[in-house]
């Protein structure tokens, strides 16, 4: 993503950024987003089978799968959906971010609000933001409801 802005970075292949990307995303809402972001926007980009089998090799594919399922909300793209069906549910329910398992209020919080997104993935979370929902940001080609 860097080397598309910085012509100094040597470019990494994409499957293997969001690849490693999905061991992270948990430890931090500001990289999910981005991630999301991205997915939402260069999704024709992506070698299905070479993001699986990254993912199964240093990644999570339950986060793929939360992550494919939000982006398919915005962009209803079939690989989203060849993802999704790839991608199997965390064995049990727990907390997204890392950040919410350690606050007894936060927990508290996101279990009483918890988005059926993450549900799906046997997630609870309770929030989910959209980089594109920003004050003057859009994706070309992409429409977004209520706007």
């Amino acid at each position: 993503m860097l080397a598309e802005v910085d012509s100094a970075v040597t470019a990494r292949a994409v499957e293997d950024v969001i690849a490693e990307s999905t061991a992270h995303c948990r430890e931090s809402g500001r990289l999910t987003w981005v991630v999301l972001d991205w997915l939402i926007r260069h999704i024709g980009k992506i070698d299905e089978q070479k993001l699986l089998r990254k993912t199964q090799e240093c990644g999570d594919l339950s986060v793929l799968g939360v992550l494919c399922d939000a982006a398919r909300q915005r962009n209803p793209h079939p690989k989203f959906e060849r993802f999704m069906r790839a991608c199997r549910p965390r064995a049990e329910l727990a907390p997204f971010f890392h950040r919410v398992a350690r606050s007894p209020l936060a927990l508290r919080l996101t279990r009483d609000g918890a988005l059926e997104i993450f549900r799906r993935w046997n997630y609870l979370c309770n929030e989910l933001r959209y980089l594109s929902d920003e004050v003057g940001t859009s994706i070309p080609g992409v429409v977004v409801e209520g706007k």
